[in-house]
């Protein structure tokens, strides 16, 4: 992993919110002086046709990654920048249209609108689950008036901007909205997507006069052109495009340079035949600086139907079908994306395991960098913590104490030594504050790689860890080694080449270690076991830009026969539904058959397609 440091005063706290129930912290309110514009008309309306003009929207770039700069840059291009207009009634006529009057009105048909469903990155920086919305990407959700800390170098923990510099304020949100808003994430384009079925208004849309409404709160901040554009798509049964209506994007000169959010509305007519609304939400990255933050925002988007349809419910968890399973063993590989692993000839044995189990080809990591996309596979959250930190950061439920409580066993199987040994973050026990402060715990659960396989061969399969996370070192786990000058030298040429550094050593680790368990008394068993091999993110785990692959990675499932038997899919094929490490960790606790720890596991898309809808028939 990148260098660690150890939590501030602010991590190693109890962490507020963190339940089943959405997470909330104390919004801190922007400081932003306000200045009424000038009100001389020929002024406004030579500024208001140049800002119509500058600020039509663009060609869309989707794979062009985001980026912000150090607080250094930001100060240097926005003090002047403080102004925030109180005019945004105005500006915002040039997206409305004008419908039809004296008609029924639906509630609104999407659920979770205003992304006040699902628990808040803490940070603003990690990707979280959104409930309701199937998603590409990383979006994410963050509260208003939540304080920005941009990444510092090589995972260490980077300043805090003052609030000017910081994602929307409360007084910036949009009128009664909540407390959260739809973000872009922090390192590429991504995309919200709900259908609505209109198949209880078909005798009105049958007259070819049904009104819709298409409104979101759209925005950004700063001078980033990252935006939001909402799109719906008319579908008849068949699944043929009848037509669409869009709103937005607000661009950075809509805003006048301003971190804000403004109301967009559009309304057009139903046509015939249609049957289904697909909504888009885009959060499209077009963010020109170094950081990678796609700072692209909506808030309370709604879309309505002029006959009377109640409005959508509340979103449910996404159903299950994932099997129990007696054990679960996964591993993170690091920083390396998609494209570097996926026929690479360094690493011909993961390629290999690719290609004769289950992969999952729409695989997501989190964030940046290394450590806070592993603390929600224990804890899910990113805890408000966007930099790597070591041990003793949180003191918050996690996955361990729920396998204890519910009488099962976890252990972890460290390359170059167990307990308390350096480092302390190749696996993400020791930063919970109940495991770390309880040395009989930690020296009991936590082991050199070398015990795995004794204990998988102790003549009583039963008794193995119902949870086994194995690691490996910073020599073979594709990022390092680093402590030496040849090492920074091979390093930082692999920034600019290929990205293979380390790969090969990592990819003969995988080899030892599965040979290690698929040979042992426990995969041979009768007792259900399966390996989840994935990366904790891709190549930009410094924030660079540099190998950003919108935090694509693999994951193979690989099952023995036992898992076969009672469900799991077994041979080579291709998952292709969107999974993330949240998804991960509810498929964890549902085969294990314990409950989630907060709404992003709860919430999160079961990696079903790795079971059958029902077993096989033995016999």
């Amino acid at each position: 992993m990148s260098a660690a440091v150890s939590a501030d005063e602010t991590a190693h706290s109890a962490v507020p919110g963190l339940t089943r129930a959405a997470a909330v912290t104390t919004p801190v309110t922007a400081d932003a002086a306000v200045v009424t514009p000038p009100r001389d008309g020929l002024i406004r309306k030579v500024v208001a046709d140049v800002v119509a003009l500058l600020g039509s929207p663009g060609a869309t770039n989707p794979a062009a990654p985001a980026r912000l700069p150090g607080p250094s840059v930001l100060e240097m291009l926005f003090a002047g920048s403080r102004r925030a207009s109180t005019d945004k009634a105005a500006t915002a006529e040039s997206d409305v249209t004008t419908g039809q009057d004296s008609q029924p009105q639906s509630g609104n048909l999407l659920v979770n609108s205003g992304a006040e469903v699902g628990d808040p990155s803490l940070s603003g920086y990690a990707s979280v689950t959104i409930p309701g919305w199937t998603v590409t990407g990383t979006p994410t959700v963050i509260q208003y008036g939540t304080l920005r800390r941009v990444p510092g170098l090589f995972g260490t923990k980077g300043p805090t901007l003052r609030p000017h510099f910081g994602f929307p304020s409360a007084d910036q949100a949009p009128p009664d909205s909540g407390t959260q808003f739809f973000g872009g994430g922090n390192v590429a384009t991504s995309t919200l997507t709900q259908t609505v079925d209109l198949t209880a208004a078909q005798s009105e849309i049958a007259t070819g006069t049904l009104s819709y409404v298409l409104s979101a709160a759209l925005g950004g901040a700063l001078s980033d052109r990252s935006n939001a554009k909402v799109t719906v798509t008319f579908l008849d049964a068949d699944g043929a495009v009848l037509g669409s209506g869009s709103i937005g994007p607000v661009t950075a000169f809509n805003r006048r340079l301003q971190t804000e959010l403004q109301q967009r509305q559009f309304t057009g007519t139903v046509p015939v035949d249609a049957s289904s609304a697909q909504v888009v939400v885009t959060l499209s990255d077009r963010n020109p600086w170094l950081g990678n933050y796609n700072n692209a925002y909506a808030d309370d988007v709604s879309f309505t139907v002029g006959t009377a349809l109640p409005a959508a419910g509340n979103p449910s968890p996404p159903d299950s079908n994932v099997g129990s399973l007696d054990h679960v063993v996964m591993v993170y590989m690091e920083n390396h994306g998609v494209n570097d692993i996926v026929g690479s000839r360094n690493a011909p044995y993961i390629n290999s395991l690719i290609n004769t189990y289950g992969y999952a080809s729409n695989y997501y990591a989190l964030t940046h960098p290394s450590d806070p996309n592993y603390w929600p596979i224990l804890g899910g959250s990113d805890f408000g913590v966007n930099y790597n930190c070591a041990s003793d950061c949180f003191d918050a439920p996690n996955l361990a104490d729920e396998i204890t409580a519910a009488g099962k066993k976890w252990a972890a199987y460290q390359n170059g030594g167990g307990g308390y040994s350096d480092p302390t973050d190749r696996t993400p026990f020791l930063a919970f504050h109940d495991i770390f402060t309880n040395p009989a715990l930690v020296n009991s659960h936590i082991f050199d790689i070398s015990q795995m396989a004794g204990d998988f061969n102790n003549g009583d399969p039963s008794s193995v860890a119902n949870f086994v996370w194995f690691s490996a070192d910073e020599a073979t786990n594709m990022e390092g080694p680093i402590d030496s000058l040849g090492g920074i030298a091979r390093f930082a040429l692999s920034q600019l080449t290929t990205h293979q550094y380390n790969v090969k050593a990592g990819d003969e680790f995988i080899a030892q270690q599965m040979s290690v368990i698929l040979d042992s008394e426990l995969w041979n068993s009768s007792e259900k076991t399966a390996v989840f091999l994935t990366f904790d993110e891709d190549y930009n785990n410094i924030s660079w830009g540099i190998g950003n692959e919108g935090n694509h990675v693999v994951m193979v499932v690989i099952p023995n026969q036992a898992a076969i038997d009672a469900g799991m899919r077994g041979g080579a094929f291709t998952a292709t539904d969107y999974y993330n490490h949240y998804s991960l960790q509810r498929t964890i606790e549902d085969s294990l058959g314990v409950g989630p720890l907060t709404n992003n596991d709860e919430y999160a898309q079961p990696m079903n397609e790795f079971w059958n809808v029902t077993p096989p028939v033995s016999g």
